[in-house]
């Protein structure tokens, strides 16, 4: 098992030996049990994973790839009960960083209004522990799909034809 990744020894990027290229996960959970178990099934299925312990070295993540111009992370895997910051806490300010990756939660309660929250919140997905691997990965898969799909830009030389030259203001031609 590999020892829990902080922000400070930066793995990103990093890729497993297994069926490399499914994608990359930010996985945040305080239980060390539960946390290598979730990164094991994840690395078996291959994804690449990155641990942390706490909310406060998921908002240190959150810091980093805001400041990147590069995408560190496809998706976000949290737990919802951690002693420091909850994962709600996280999300309530979540989307106004612009930070545009899929967040899936995990918890031990079966609370509609918790879930409801972490869905108002911005959570894509709230699954139920003990998660299944094979709903865990069909659900990080539909999330980096569903975000990859969002974030590509339109086609639109098949819609309008080529493109037309974009003018710089100030400029006299085309470019």
């Amino acid at each position: 098992m590999t020892e829990p990744t902080s922000p400070n020894r930066s793995t990103a990027g990093q890729r497993t030996a297994s069926r490399p290229g499914r994608g990359r996960v930010l996985l945040v959970e305080d239980d060390l049990h539960e946390r290598n178990l979730l990164a094991l099934m994840l690395r078996t299925n291959g994804w690449s994973v990155v641990e942390a312990g706490t909310g406060v070295e998921l908002l240190e993540w959150i810091g980093i790839v805001s400041s990147s111009s590069q995408r560190i992370f496809d998706v976000v895997l949290s737990d919802v009960v951690m002693p420091d910051l909850s994962t709600l806490e996280v999300l309530s300010g979540w989307r106004y960083g612009g930070w545009s990756v899929p967040f899936l939660v995990v918890t031990a309660h079966d609370d509609p209004a918790v879930h409801a929250e972490a869905r108002t919140l911005g959570a894509e997905t709230v699954l139920l522990k003990p998660v299944q691997e094979r709903d865990l990965c069909e659900a990080l898969a539909r999330a980096v799909a569903r975000n990859d799909a969002q974030a590509a830009p339109p086609d639109h030389a098949s819609v309008d034809g080529p493109a037309a030259p974009v003018r710089r203001i100030g400029s006299r031609s085309a470019s």
